[in-house]
């Protein structure tokens, strides 16, 4: 019975014949299908409307691009459990079932590009993908990102989602994504970023956000990105950014915030602060108003020209009791509005900014977005730009204008005429002033006048007691 058992040798060529016929299935027809370097079956271009039934189960690498396959049904590839790489970008996919891609386990690059009728993507698509570096989702048509739809993607490097139709950043949508190092939203219709729509992203090191409809970032929005180097904003609708948003900013080297409506005025002097000691390279930000400012580069104005707000510890003149008028206030920037509830706040209109304004505090080689029509449109956003200008001194060093306390005299007042110290004593000057300040005096007698007969009596007192103590002692 021993000489029936298989040998070693036997059973090794045993499975070098099942690897054999694995490679040698049958090949489709529209594709090609080659071993090295890696078990690849290749079918681009071939005008394909769904796919393949036959792709061979040993296939490491499936190219389907260029095809016009429309549907990925579930479990598509449930047989190609060795695949590592799929492309299916530039289809007409309009639906993906939840578990197209399930059971891929080794999966690596997955490539959905360029299928503009792909509006939504199921969340549960992704699931089990522990092993996915690179997902481009890049040109889809994509409206929105579904709960939970990166969920577990736990080794995923790349992300491209440029180029698509997404309106918002839902809170913790990238929460899994430790690993992330690459995400590009840039080409889509975000009005905002949220507080919480990058958190858990500790190593990402490029964000591109540019072409957007941002108006307005949260200024905890980059919390956790203290190891960003590239951050590109430009082409949205910032009138306005927190310094405190670019602070925890730690790693940043280059920073791209033109083609924006910056508003010059007391709400830009914190972003100009935190450029004048940013030491990366950083584009122009043109001032889109005041218009005395227009076309100017923030980060080379003085902080002089950044007035618009005056806020005083206490009011230097009285307030008025009604508040300013709605036209009133909208001819201000918000900034520079006055609180009617805060009696402490005096607003005073073309004033400098006070210290009440006090600060808030302070790829790889090769590797760009893809030519798509979204590149940058200037010559200063590429990230190896010149080094920001430092001929302004830092805000830090500054004194602001118009923060001395208020309600302190513009001018000291009149002097009043003193005693004659041969005479009479100050102290006893002033207890003459405050006796002839008891008498009745005239209402229309300035103060310097009363101030000064006072005096004037307590200087011929002695005289008159020296002529009454003459007539007594005279001689007859």
């Amino acid at each position: 019975t021993a000489c029936c058992l298989p040998t070693g040798s036997q059973l090794l060529a045993w499975l070098l014949w099942l690897q054999v016929w694995q490679v040698a299935a049958p090949c489709p027809g529209a594709c090609v299908c080659y071993n090295e370097p890696k078990v690849t079956t290749s079918c681009p271009q071939q005008g394909l409307l769904a796919l393949p039934a036959d792709i061979p189960a040993a296939s490491q690498r499936v190219f389907l691009h260029g095809n016009r396959i429309a549907h990925v049904p579930a479990a598509g590839f449930r047989a190609c459990r060795n695949l590592t790489i799929l492309w299916l970008h530039s289809n007409a996919l309009a639906h993906i079932d939840a578990t197209a891609f399930a059971g891929l386990a080794l999966l690596e690059q997955l490539d959905l590009s360029d299928n503009g009728q792909l509006r939504f993507v199921d969340p549960a698509t992704f699931r089990g993908l522990s092993r996915l570096h690179t997902l481009h989702l890049d040109r889809c048509g994509l409206q929105e990102l579904g709960p939970g739809l990166f969920r577990g993607l736990v080794a995923l490097q790349y992300l491209y989602l440029q180029d698509n139709r997404l309106q918002a950043l839902p809170d913790d949508t990238f929460r899994d994504l430790g690993n992330l190092t690459h995400l590009f939203l840039h080409g889509n219709r975000i009005p905002s970023v949220p507080e919480r729509a990058f958190r858990g992203l500790h190593s990402l090191d490029r964000l591109l956000l540019h072409q957007n409809r941002v108006a307005y970032v949260h200024p905890h929005a980059f919390h956790d990105l203290g190891r960003l180097m590239t951050l590109y904003l430009f082409a949205n609708n910032l009138s306005a950014l927190s310094a405190e948003a670019l602070t925890p900013l730690r790693a940043l080297q280059y920073l791209r915030l033109n083609d924006n409506p910056w508003v010059c005025d007391c709400r830009a002097r914190p972003l100009w602060a935190w450029l004048q000691q940013f030491r990366g390279s950083s584009s122009e930000l043109p001032c889109s108003l005041p218009p005395r400012l227009a076309n100017r580069d923030l980060k080379r104005l003085a902080a002089a020209d950044l007035e618009g707000c005056a806020v005083a510890a206490r009011p230097s003149r009285p307030i008025r009791t009604g508040g300013p008028t709605d036209e009133e206030l909208l001819r201000l920037p918000k900034c520079c509005q006055p609180d009617v509830m805060d009696k402490a706040s005096v607003l005073e209109a073309g004033s400098p900014a006070s210290a009440g304004n006090a600060l808030k505090g302070r790829v790889p080689p090769g590797d760009s977005p893809l030519g798509n029509g979204s590149s940058p449109r200037h010559s200063n956003d590429s990230p190896f730009g010149t080094l920001p200008g430092s001929a302004e001194p830092p805000l830090t060093g500054l004194q602001p204008e118009g923060s001395e306390p208020p309600g302190l005299p513009t001018t000291g007042p009149r002097r009043r005429p003193g005693c004659s110290r041969k005479n009479r004593t100050r102290s006893q000057c002033r207890l003459g002033q405050a006796g002839s300040g008891g008498s009745g005096g005239s209402a229309g007698s300035d103060a310097e006048g009363s101030g000064a007969l006072p005096c004037l009596a307590c200087s011929l007192t002695p005289l008159g007691l020296a002529l009454a103590l003459w007539t007594v002692l005279r001689p007859c």
